[in-house]
């Protein structure tokens, strides 16, 4: 709340998409923009934009993504297009494929690592492949 009594607006250029933290979701999620999930999602995800797995969050997902940030846990393949990155807190279970990995100390990742080669699977940008240089 603002010290006007009103909350504060909503930034739909930030998250367009929000699974809050007492909700479960399952099924397939198709989003322009960037989503944010606090609670439990089963299914896919496919965003244009980026995919923010909250601390708390429990997702069994295969997550296609431009950029992909995981604070809790994740069981599924990831594509990151422009990176994913592992906070301490996170804990990533399948393969991914992207350009980038961060993994900050105390984050956990068990699964496979292809950074040569992306083929998009998301939906809204249609099927490409691009081959990083050598």
């Amino acid at each position: 709340m603002t010290t006007s009594g009103k909350p504060p607006k909503f930034d739909s250029n930030i998250v367009t998409t929000i699974v809050g933290e007492e909700t479960e979701f399952k099924g397939t999620l198709h989003a322009q923009g960037s989503v944010r999930v606090e609670g439990t999602l089963e299914g896919e995800i496919y965003s244009q934009g980026e995919v923010t797995i909250g601390e708390k969050s429990c997702v069994k997902a295969n997550i296609f993504a431009k950029r992909i940030i995981v604070a809790g846990e994740v069981t599924g393949n990831i594509e990151a297009i422009q990176g994913l990155k592992i906070c301490k807190t996170g804990k990533v279970f399948g393969d991914i494929t992207g350009d980038r990995l961060i993994v900050e100390e105390g984050g956990i990742y068990k699964g496979k690592v292809n950074m040569d080669v992306i083929s998009s699977k998301n939906l809204y940008e249609g099927n490409f492949e691009l081959a990083k240089a050598k």
